[in-house]
């Protein structure tokens, strides 16, 4: 299938390379003020759609005299140019080329205008684009006049950002048809990271996408994705200063080193003001909840040498809770028979065998007034204390889960600033600093308890012998209601994060005709988070609920407590609650620092086909991971909160070098090496990495390109460092099975006496790690026959070798029967003498053989990550944009794109079996395809967009069917009322559409949450307005 798909590819682009053909140059109005010429270029590539490439910096402090009337693109482009010394190339792709003419030129005025080099889209011819100080795209160092290169980037702007509808940056990335990861969101507020947002490329995990900030790494979110790696958050950047977004397809080692696997992220932040700009926006959604403002300042000024560019946002949103949502409101939303639908356990008394004792109906109803009148007398088949397979009895509720938050509640503060001073024409001093702090709110579920006991660093629940009824019971509260917290607040989760990332250096150029550009650099960037998780202390309720311990009852071995069943049916007072609970406080923090110099020159030599480009890149750094919990959440300390440290630090070392080759005319070729170097503690690891490209323009409205590269990640730190866990868990002692019964056959264990035995399963980081590696494959094609229209495709191919995961506890107790008894279950023989059976005899601890209680008996299994899975996906991208200007009617703008995974293959460790993900629908809930598709129409100072996205169906719960696709739009409407006021409607989720109900989904909230957004329908206002710069009025 693969090799048809590429056959198919070659053939469309050679059938659509000969259907180009030539626009006409429509006449239409045209107004623009004298001013500053940039910003005049600005506004007439949005009044006619056209595509300009310039450095802006060429034109800094240039102006022009405007231009006005019926006039052609091409006319009233010269008219602004007149006299500036500059002209216009044109391309035949459609990219008009502002490039220095031989004309006189006005000398520049004292003012410095704060701009940076711009984007394009369209590619320009090699030998114009020479005259250019070019700029760089994300994937090469080499500047360059072209977006178009050996590796597909796509490129998302501010302006798409506002007329799609995208309120955060999850938002924009959830947008991405590469992002195929099913990761965690606002209403994962049980996982390892609530309130942190992650991106993950080709669904390859967040891990393998590095994620950058104006080119430059950021450090990462002090908390652990999953509990296992680190990740970068991306909620914390403001969405309102991105000037654009490019993301890079491909292995990336060679140009950025660690982590750039699955692809890269660039968010680039707005270095570029013509005035001052206050920008409000305030928002609601139709069915309660999520009520955000935002409000955005940005400014700059210039004296004599020096320019500086800043931004300000402030937002602010409140939570979403499940009760505000009809379908996440009760356990009676699940989509299970009314008879299978089981209340929340409000009150329940268990026997030894975790039957339920019944309270008797009159108990429930004395309490029914908890939970909002919600309590009552429940029951559950099957749960009789006799086993007689009849219904036990407790008081319940369906109400228990309204309480969590669907969307987190977030005040938060941003700024952006850069400050450059022009030491003279050939060096610049520069300070780039991006600052934030953010408070979240969230709730998971109310607390809970049930007696328990200190095991292996956690809080075990376990029975008790009750002197009061002269029989061993369990007590459960597994949730405390409203009434007894003293409403929501305390039992919110609160996040505290505060952001710092600094960049300063020298940049410059220097020798003839100042080719050689360079910049030298230092970045430190760091992450703090205080998080404030409540948490009920166990031996505080044991002692409110059950009194003093008497003893051990000799028959059960169970703790003896005198507890009239009186007090468990007794709501507690709010001052009762707060005795026995307090908030736990995590203190954590990353940071990481880096010096860097860069060297480029886009002439390094000359050929007969143009000049060969040169970059190479020096770089030394150091990072630290410090995840600090509460130490009472370390012991057991706590029912239901575990944590684990990691704490850590690593250097890090980078040389790379990069050209780019003319071979001809048509053809370019480009190159990278690096080599990056990591040490931690008394270890260390160096990875080679390379990346080759090709682009060839057979025509000038033909691309043909491909990229070859590889990648690498260096070990996590949470994996290196992790700290002791300890959990409750269980499997088949294959040792004494194989010695005690040895019958062996494959059916053999589950009838074994030891076929499911208890211990504790311990784990934790492991310096032993090694790089996981990376090969990816990138070709296709961009074909623009006009200057208004362009198509890609893009086949890529990832698979990611050596990666980390823990073991399975399975396999270590397998190995450790062969190692032990020194043959496997086959008959071949072991070396039980050899270091992997010394090790892994290590990871599992015994009693001795002469032990009293279980000899011989497994008591603890370690588990350690290890480099031994492998994951491959390929798949195809394809973009394609189409504008059109008419007379009468305005323009239009068309763009559509989608993503197809031809496949996904993984596989835990070389002697398992290779997984399908596009088609084992059980164990992988993920899309095979996502698209997009916008049109724009702008009418005079009117400019409406209709976005939609359709997502594959993914699998249903019981894993027998894909579900249908999901489709989702959202509407944006902006009016310029006047050239420096502009007011806009966006309202998100048009159509309200709810999650994708599925019929075997009846566990709570009934729906897959990485896949599904529960908001429904939201409606933004914003108001625009810019006081001074060259548009003023």
């Amino acid at each position: 299938m693969i090799r048809s798909f590429r056959t198919t590819v070659l053939a469309l682009a050679c059938s659509l390379s000969v259907a180009a053909y030539a626009q006409t140059n429509l006449v239409r109005p045209v107004s623009i003020p004298a001013g500053d010429l940039v910003t005049a270029l600005d506004s007439l590539a949005r009044q006619s759609g056209a595509q300009f490439i310039y450095q802006a910096d060429q034109l800094r402090g240039l102006h022009t005299p405007g231009v006005s009337g019926s006039l052609s693109t091409d006319e009233a482009l010269k008219r602004l140019l007149a006299g500036s010394g500059f002209s216009v190339h044109h391309d035949a792709s459609g990219a008009m080329v502002i490039v220095k003419g031989d004309g006189p030129r006005v000398p520049p005025s004292s003012s410095r205008s704060t701009s940076t080099s711009r984007p394009v889209r369209s590619g320009a011819d090699p030998a114009s684009a020479t005259k250019l100080q070019a700029i760089v795209v994300t994937g090469s160092r080499i500047p360059r006049a072209q977006i178009e290169g050996p590796a597909p980037v796509t490129t998302i702007t501010s302006q798409d950002i506002a007329r799609n509808g995208f309120a955060t940056v999850s938002d924009v990335m959830t947008s991405l048809t590469q992002n195929l990861g099913a990761l965690d969101n606002n209403q994962s507020t049980d996982g390892f990271s609530p309130g942190a947002q992650a991106v993950d490329l080709r669904g390859l995990g967040p891990n393998h996408t590095l994620v950058l900030v104006n080119g430059r790494r950021i450090a990462d979110y002090p908390q652990a994705y999953d509990g296992n790696s680190n990740f970068t958050d991306i909620s914390n950047l403001p969405t309102s200063l991105i000037d654009r977004v490019e993301i890079l397809s491909g292995s990336a080692s060679a140009i950025y080193g660690s982590d750039a696997m699955s692809g890269v992220i660039n968010f680039i932040l707005k270095k570029k003001v013509d005035g001052t700009t206050f920008d409000y926006r305030v928002g609601d959604t139709q069915h309660g909840g999520g009520s955000s403002q935002r409000l955005q300042i940005s400014s700059g000024f210039s004296k004599g040498r020096f320019d500086s560019v800043f931004g300000l946002e402030l937002y602010e949103t409140q939570p979403i809770w499940d009760y505000q949502r009809s379908f996440t409101d009760s356990r009676l939303d699940s989509p299970a028979k009314p008879s299978r639908i089981v209340a929340g356990h409000t009150f329940v008394r268990q026997d030894v065998n975790g039957n339920y004792l019944d309270p008797g109906k009159a108990t429930c109803d004395s309490l029914s007034h908890l939970d909002q009148g919600s309590v009552f007398y429940a029951s559950r088949s099957g749960y009789a204390p006799d086993n007689n397979g009849g219904p036990g009895y407790y008081c319940g509720s369906y109400d228990d889960l309204d309480y969590g938050t669907l969307e987190n509640g977030r005040k938060s503060a941003n700024f952006f600033g850069s400050a450059t001073y022009h030491v003279n024409d050939h060096m610049d001093l520069f300070l780039d600093v991006l600052a934030g702090t953010s408070h979240q709110d969230s709730y998971n579920t109310s607390l809970k308890w049930l007696n328990c006991e200190k095991l292996n660093g956690d809080c075990t629940p376990t029975p008790f012998y009750n002197q009061a009824t002269g029989q061993v019971e369990q007590w459960e509260r597994n949730y405390f209601t409203l009434e007894e917290n003293g409403g929501l607040r305390p039992g919110e989760i609160r996040n505290i994060n505060n952001t710092l990332s600094l960049t300063t250096g020298l940049k410059g150029s220097f020798g003839h005709d100042d080719q050689w550009n360079y910049e030298a650099s230092f970045g430190h960037s760091q992450n703090q988070l205080k998080s404030k998780w409540p948490a009920l202390i166990a031996a505080k309720a044991q002692a409110l609920y059950l009194g003093p311990s008497l003893g051990v009852d000799p028959d059960s071995g169970y703790q003896i407590y005198n507890a009239p069943i009186s007090r468990f049916y007794t709501p507690l007072t709010v001052a009762q609650f707060r005795s026995i609970t307090q908030d736990s406080i995590d203190r954590d923090k990353s940071r990481s620092e880096d010096w860097s110099f860069t060297l480029s020159n886009t002439e390094l030599f000359h050929l007969p086909a143009g000049s060969v480009g040169f970059a190479a890149v020096a770089e030394y750094g150091n990072q630290y991971f410090g995840l600090k919990p509460d130490p009472l959440s370390l012991d057991g300390s706590y029912y239901g909160l575990h944590n684990a440290v990691a704490v850590g630090s690593r250097d890090h070392s980078g040389l790379g070098v990069e050209f780019s080759v003319p071979v001809f005319s048509q053809l370019m070729l480009t190159a990278a090496g690096r080599y990056d170097k990591y040490e931690y503690g008394a270890n260390s690891s160096g990875k080679a990495t390379y990346a080759l490209g090709f682009e060839y323009r057979p025509f000038k409205t033909l691309l043909l390109r491909g990229s070859l590269g590889t990648g690498f990640r260096a070990p996590d730190l949470a994996y290196l460092y992790a700290g002791d866990s300890g959990s409750s868990s269980s499997g088949t002692d294959y040792y004494q099975c194989r010695l005690d019964e040895p019958d062996t056959g494959p059916d053999y264990y589950d009838n074994c006496s030891n076929g499911n035995v208890d211990f504790n399963g311990r784990s934790h980081g492991s310096t032993a790690l090694k790089d996981e590696t990376s090969k990816s494959l990138t070709y296709g094609f961009v074909y623009s026959p006009t200057p208004n229209l362009d198509f890609t495709a893009d086949y890529y191919n990832i698979r990611v070798n050596n990666e980390v995961e823990y073991q399975d506890s399975d396999k270590v107790l397998r190995e450790e029967a062969d190692c032990r008894l020194g043959v496997d279950a086959n008959g071949a023989p072991v070396d039980g003498n050899s270091s992997f059976c010394q090790q892994v005899e290590s990871q599992v601890v015994r009693n001795s053989p002469t032990a009293g209680y279980n000899p011989n008996g497994i008591t603890s299994v370690l588990v350690l990550p290890i480099n031994a899975a492998t994951d491959h996906t390929a798949g195809v991208d394809f973009d394609t944009h189409y504008r059109l200007a008419t007379d009468r009617f305005g323009k239009f703008d068309f763009h559509a794109g989608a993503t197809y995974v031809i496949m996904h293959r993984t596989r835990l460790s070389p002697d398992s079996p290779v997984d399908n993900e596009m088609t084992d629908i059980y164990y992988y809930l993920i899309p095979r395809t996502k698209a997009n598709a916008s049109v724009t129409w702008t009418y005079h100072d009117f400019t409406t967009t209709l976005y939609g996205s359709r997502m594959g169906g993914i699998p249903n719960y019981d894993g027998t069917l894909r579900l249908a696709p999901s489709f989702n739009y959202n509407a944006t409407l902006s009016y310029n009322v006047t050239k420096n006021f502009n007011l806009s409607l966006a309202i998100d989720n048009l159509f309200d559409t709810k999650p994708r109900r599925d019929p075997t989904w009846t566990s709570y909230p009934y729906y897959y949450i990485p896949w599904n957004n529960p908001i429904g329908r939201a409606i933004f206002l914003e108001a625009n307005m810019k006081l001074g710069g060259s548009h003023s009025e």
